[in-house]
């Protein structure tokens, strides 16, 4: 089964997806409060298998500008993971390590990025690593590169890297944080190849064919 089309995925497959979500989440959770040395509450994802098309709407729409980072994947699986933060992410981010005033993302200079890359470097990992614990493969990830762009542009972006098709499905993690008492909202983005979906599941003792 090459996996292609949402309708490939049976409930098992999805109810899979979504508990390694689940896993994940937790995990960034703990990692971001270390990080920022406060408590970080994440609120149960909405985990949804959904068009590049779809992600672009519930990401705020396609013409709203927002910080993309993406990790590769390499190792027993290939794919790229790309995470989304807005300005209030953002800005609530700078500022736990540094007073600075944002207007827009556009007032975001390099070592404001750094602190963002660190951010996404971190909650990448955590969703990484529940997927080599709950499999046994062996992930590496490259460190995170960094955009300013449009929601559609930067959705494309994974597409782009893996050659995949745009019409094919994602796995889409909406997540709610609750950083002290300002509410947040994050998006990841998930992307395999089509031989690492066959082999993740195959680890998972679940049927592809």
């Amino acid at each position: 089964m090459a996996f292609t089309k949402i309708d490939d995925f049976s409930s098992m497959h999805l109810d899979v997806l979504r508990e390694i979500g689940n896993i994940g989440s937790g995990n960034a959770a703990t990692a971001l409060a270390s990080l920022l040395n406060t408590v970080v509450d994440i609120e149960v994802p909405v985990i949804s298998l959904i068009s590049y098309e779809k992600v672009a709407e519930y990401l705020g729409g396609k013409d709203t500008k927002a910080l993309g980072m993406t990790v590769e994947l390499e190792g027993d699986v290939h794919g790229c993971m790309l995470e989304v933060v807005h300005y209030e992410f953002a800005n609530k981010l700078i500022n736990t390590f540094y007073p600075k005033e944002l207007a827009t993302l556009d007032d975001v200079d390099d070592m404001d990025l750094s602190v963002v890359r660190e951010m996404s470097n971190i909650t990448t990992a955590a969703y990484i690593n529940s997927i080599a614990a709950m499999t046994q493969l062996f992930i590496n990830i490259q460190p995170p590169d960094s955009y300013l762009d449009s929601v559609s542009n930067l959705v494309a972006i994974p597409a782009e890297k893996l050659s995949r098709d745009y019409n094919e499905p994602v796995l889409y993690i909406d997540e709610k944080l609750h950083i002290g008492d300002t509410e947040m909202k994050s998006g990841l983005i998930l992307v395999l190849d089509s031989n690492s979906i066959q082999i993740l599941f195959k680890k998972l003792g679940m049927p592809y064919e």
